[in-house]
């Protein structure tokens, strides 16, 4: 097997383990933002995302739903988030950075 082979095999398989940490489908792209900032908004019907860049610059997403419960999954010392950026994504962040 050449080695961009095992690459995407490593990739996936280290997808399906992470998915499988967070007992969620993995139906999206991972962005890890561990060092970054962050906080979750109620605002009525809608959940939003918001995270600090270094530069301080805010970003924010509308966290996405899956049977009417915000895609918010906590463990440990981590949490995914998945909320549309333009694309569905999933934030995973230190849980020792929420504000």
């Amino acid at each position: 097997m050449s080695d961009k082979n095992n690459f995407l095999e490593n990739y996936i398989n280290s997808k399906k383990q992470l998915m499988e940490y967070f007992k969620c489908d993995g139906d999206f792209f991972i962005k890890p933002l561990e060092n970054l900032k962050w906080s979750i908004k109620n605002d009525g019907d809608f959940n939003f995302l918001m995270y600090w860049t270094e530069d301080l610059k805010r970003h924010s997403a509308v966290i996405t739903k899956k049977n009417g419960n915000p895609m918010v999954y906590k463990v440990e010392e981590y949490t995914m988030v998945v909320a549309i950026d333009c694309i569905k994504t999933a934030f995973i962040f230190s849980n020792s950075n929420m504000e």
